[in-house]
C-alpha cells in the first residue's frame, strides 16, 4: 500500500479520531494528503507532520495535477455526493463516510457516475468488522427461528468535534449518524427490510430521538430506538425460539448467546482482523476497512447496498409532519439555550408559536436537545460586544441564562458578558431583557429572605460574581427608558430533565454517595421549571418591573420531604449524618481519586451535572489536575465510542461503601431560609401555575420513566 497516494477530503474530528490513526498504524502517514478548508484544523495537522492543503475540495480538484489512487470521504454529509463526483472524474477509489448520501436520487447519481469509471464507491460501515458483530452474525443459527430484534443506543450526545456540521438539518440526525449503522447491520443480517412504523422528536432542526419498526421478509418485528439526550440499553439483541444472542455497546470482544435466564454464554471470535497485532477495539476497525479497501475487497460495502439501507432512512424521514415556519410573530435571543432552563424555555416557546430563536452558543457539543427545533445556533463569542451586537439585531427579547462558576470564566461570562449583552440590546431596541439572577446573592441567613434582605453572596466565586452583575443591572437599567431589563432570582429549579435538584440525589443514592444531613431537616426552596418559565415570560411583558428584581419561588419544604419522592423508594434507606460528622469525613472507608473517577466515567448523568452547578467548580478542577482522562471525558467523547468500563463500579450499590462528599452539604445543607416571593406576585401578577405536590409528583413520575 505504501506506494499508492491517498487523498482525504475533511480533515475534522471523524479523520483525526479514527482514520489517522489507522493510517499511522499501517504506515501511510506519508502517503496521504488532506484537504481541509479550516485554517485551525490545517494548522494542527500541519504539527502532526501530515500534508494538508488548505482550500475547499471543489478549488482543489480545480487545479490539482497530482494522481491519487484512493480518495477517504470524511466531509458533511450533504457534501459527499459533489466530492464523490469529482474523486471519480479523476479516476480515484473512493471510501465515503456514512451516510454515503440521504436521499435515493443521489444514490442513483452517484450509482450511474461509477458506471460510467474504472473506479469504484463504497460507504464507510465500519461497524461490520466489529469482532463482537462478527461473532454475533456467525453465531445466529443458536437462536433458532428469530422472533424479534431489539436495538437499542442512546447516551447523552457528545462529540469530540466542536462543528454546526452535527446539527445542520442538511446532514440529517441520530438516523442519519447512528442510526444508519444499525440500519446497515440489520441489512446485513437479513437483506432487504420493509418500513413499519417511524416516530422521532423532529421540530424543524434535527432529530434527537426516533423509534422505528421495521420487519424482514420472514415477517420478524425488528425494533430500533436511538437517543442522543437519554441512556438507553445500549444493545442490539436477537431474539429466537432457542434463545436470545446479543452484543453490547460497551463490548467489542464478544457477544453473548442465552438459552435460558439463568446461563449467559460468552462468545469470542478468535483472528477476527487480518492484523492479528491489532487490540479489539474501535479504531482497529478502521485499520481492517482501509486494508480491505486498498485491496478492493469483496466485504466492502457497495452502492447498492448503501442504496437500500437510505431507502429506509430517506422513508422514515418522509413520515414526518410539516413543521410551520412561522406563527407567533415574537423574536428571542436566550443565551444558555443548552442548558435545563433554557431547554425548556426554547421548548415552551417553540410549542406556543414562535419560530425567530437563536440560542448563541460557545459550542455545539451540548446541542442535541434544541438542535431538534428549527432554530438558529450561531456560535457567537459574549465577550465580543461586536459579535453580540450583531446576534441581537432585530430581536424583541432577550433572555440571559448563561452562566460560569469558575474563577476568571466566572467573572467574564457572569459579569462582563451580561454588560455587553445588556448594552447591545439596548442599542439594538430590544423591548425587554429577563437576566436570570440566583437566590445565591442573599445567602442563606435563618428566617424570611425578600428582595430587600442584605445580599451575603452564597457558593464563592459564583455568588459574588451575580451579586456584581445584579446590582450593575438594576443601576443601568435606571438610565434606560426604551429597553425594560428585569432580574429574576430564583430558587432551587427542578422538574424533568433537571439535574442538581432532580436527578442527582437519585444518581448519588444509588451508589451510597447521598446522605441526610441533620436527618433533612433542611429548607429547601425550590421552583418547578414550569413556574419559573411563567415568570420569565411575564417579566418580558409587564412594564412595572422594568428595574426591578423578583425571588421566583413556589414554596418552601424540608428537604427530606422534597427529596423523598424524588428518590424512587431510596429515601427511607439513606442514612442521616449530623453537619459535622459529614464535614469530618469520619466514615468507614475514604474512597480514593481512582475510584471516584472510575464512577464519574461510567456515569453520564453525574458527568453532565458537574458544569451544572456552582459548587461543583473547584471539585471539577481538582479532579482535572488529578486525572486527564476525566476532562476527556467531559470535554466530550462521542456516544458512537463503545466505552470500556473498570471492574470497580460505584453504581453497584450492594458493595458501595457509604461515602457521601462532603459538598453535600453546600447543596442540600441544614439552611433555615424561607425566601418569599410576594413581590412577584404582586407586580408581575406571577403564581405558580403547578402547585408543589403536583410538581413532584410529575417530577417523580418523570424519574420512574427514565429510570
Amino acid at each position: 500500500m505504501g506506494d499508492k497516494k491517498w487523498l482525504v477530503l475533511g480533515g475534522g474530528a471523524v479523520f483525526q479520531e479514527y482514520y489517522l490513526k489507522a493510517f499511522a498504524h499501517l504506515g501511510l502517514l506519508k502517503s496521504i494528503t488532506v484537504v481541509e478548508l479550516n485554517e485551525n484544523v490545517c494548522k494542527l495537522l500541519s504539527e502532526k507532520d501530515i500534508s494538508v492543503i488548505q482550500m475547499g475540495f471543489d478549488e482543489f480538484f480545480d487545479q490539482n495535477n497530482l494522481k491519487f489512487d484512493f480518495a477517504v470521504i470524511t466531509l458533511p454529509n450533504y457534501l459527499h455526493e459533489p466530492a464523490i463526483a469529482h474523486c471519480l472524474a479523476d479516476n480515484i477509489a473512493v471510501l465515503c463516510e456514512k451516510p454515503v448520501a440521504l436521499t435515493t436520487a443521489a444514490c442513483d447519481r452517484i450509482i450511474r457516475l461509477e458506471s460510467q469509471s474504472a473506479k469504484h464507491v463504497y460507504t464507510g460501515m465500519v461497524r461490520r468488522y466489529m469482532p463482537s458483530y462478527q461473532a454475533l452474525s456467525k453465531s445466529l443459527a443458536l437462536v433458532g427461528k428469530i422472533n424479534t430484534v431489539k436495538v437499542e443506543d442512546g447516551n447523552p450526545y457528545a462529540w469530540v468535534a466542536d462543528s454546526y456540521a452535527f446539527f445542520d438539518p442538511k446532514n440529517g440526525g441520530v438516523l442519519a449518524d447512528m442510526g444508519v449503522h444499525y440500519l446497515d447491520l440489520l441489512y446485513h443480517l437479513f437483506d432487504d427490510l420493509v418500513p413499519v412504523n417511524y416516530q422521532d422528536d423532529y421540530e424543524g432542526g434535527v432529530e434527537a430521538n426516533t423509534l422505528y419498526h421495521l420487519k424482514n421478509a420472514d415477517n420478524t418485528h425488528i425494533s430500533l430506538k436511538l437517543s442522543r439526550t437519554e441512556k438507553l440499553k445500549n444493545t442490539f439483541e436477537i431474539i429466537g425460539e432457542k434463545g436470545r444472542i446479543w452484543m453490547e455497546k460497551d463490548n467489542f470482544e464478544s457477544c453473548f448467546f442465552s438459552p435460558d435466564e439463568q446461563v449467559i454464554h460468552e462468545i469470542r471470535l478468535e483472528n477476527a482482523f487480518a492484523d492479528k497485532t491489532l487490540k479489539y477495539i474501535f479504531e482497529a476497525c478502521f485499520v481492517e476497512q482501509l486494508s480491505r479497501f486498498a485491496s478492493n475487497h469483496g466485504s466492502l460495502v457497495k452502492m447498492d447496498e448503501a442504496k437500500a439501507v437510505i431507502n429506509l432512512i430517506e422513508w422514515a424521514y418522509n413520515q414526518r409532519r410539516t413543521i410551520a415556519l412561522y406563527e407567533n410573530g415574537s423574536s428571542f435571543l436566550i443565551t444558555g439555550g443548552t442548558g435545563f432552563i433554557g431547554t425548556a424555555l426554547i421548548e415552551k416557546l417553540w410549542k406556543d408559536g414562535v419560530r425567530n430563536i437563536t440560542a448563541p452558543v460557545r459550542g455545539y457539543k451540548n446541542c442535541a436537545p434544541i438542535a431538534r427545533f428549527g432554530i438558529a445556533l450561531p456560535k457567537v463569542d459574549l465577550l465580543n460586544y461586536n459579535a453580540v451586537e450583531k446576534a441581537l439585531s432585530g430581536k424583541k427579547y432577550l433572555v440571559h441564562l448563561a452562566y460560569s462558576t469558575d474563577g476568571k470564566d466566572a467573572y467574564n461570562i457572569n459579569i462582563e458578558a451580561t454588560k455587553n449583552l445588556v448594552k447591545a440590546a439596548c442599542k439594538q431596541g430590544v423591548e425587554a431583557i429577563v437576566i436570570l439572577s440566583t437566590m445565591n446573592v442573599y445567602g442563606f441567613p435563618n428566617g424570611m429572605v425578600d428582595e430587600n434582605t442584605v445580599h451575603k453572596p452564597a457558593g464563592g466565586t459564583y455568588g459574588k460574581t451575580k451579586k456584581i452583575m445584579q446590582q450593575w443591572c438594576l443601576d443601568f437599567a435606571k438610565s434606560q427608558h426604551k429597553t425594560r431589563i428585569v432580574l429574576l432570582n430564583p430558587t432551587c429549579v427542578f422538574g424533568p430533565n433537571g439535574k442538581t435538584y432532580t436527578t442527582l440525589p437519585l444518581v448519588l443514592a444509588k451508589s451510597n454517595r447521598f446522605c441526610w444531613i441533620d436527618d433533612g431537616q433542611g429548607l429547601a426552596n425550590v421552583v418547578y421549571i414550569d413556574n419559573l418559565l411563567d415568570a420569565i415570560l411575564k417579566a418580558l411583558e409587564v412594564k412595572a418591573a422594568h428595574g426591578k428584581n423578583f425571588i421566583i419561588n413556589d414554596g418552601v419544604m424540608t428537604w427530606k420531604d422534597f427529596l423523598t419522592p424524588l428518590l424512587q423508594g431510596y429515601g427511607n434507606k439513606i442514612e442521616s449524618l449530623t453537619t459535622k460528622t459529614l464535614l469530618s469525613q469520619n466514615f468507614k472507608e475514604k474512597t480514593s481519586i481512582k475510584k471516584i473517577v472510575r464512577y464519574l466515567l461510567a456515569n453520564y448523568e453525574f458527568v453532565g451535572l458537574i458544569n451544572q452547578h456552582p459548587f461543583f467548580g473547584k471539585i471539577k478542577k481538582n479532579i482535572f489536575n488529578l486525572v486527564p482522562k476525566f476532562r476527556n471525558r467531559l470535554d466530550g467523547q462521542r456516544e458512537v465510542e463503545w466505552l470500556t468500563i473498570g471492574s470497580e463500579n460505584l453504581t453497584d450499590n450492594s458493595t458501595a461503601p457509604f461515602n457521601p462528599p462532603v459538598w453535600l452539604n453546600e447543596i442540600y445543607g441544614n439552611t433555615q431560609s424561607t425566601f418569599l416571593a410576594e413581590k412577584a406576585k404582586e407586580i408581575l401578577g406571577w403564581k405558580p401555575t403547578v402547585d408543589l405536590d403536583e410538581a413532584i409528583k410529575r417530577t417523580s413520575t418523570w424519574l420512574k420513566k427514565i429510570n
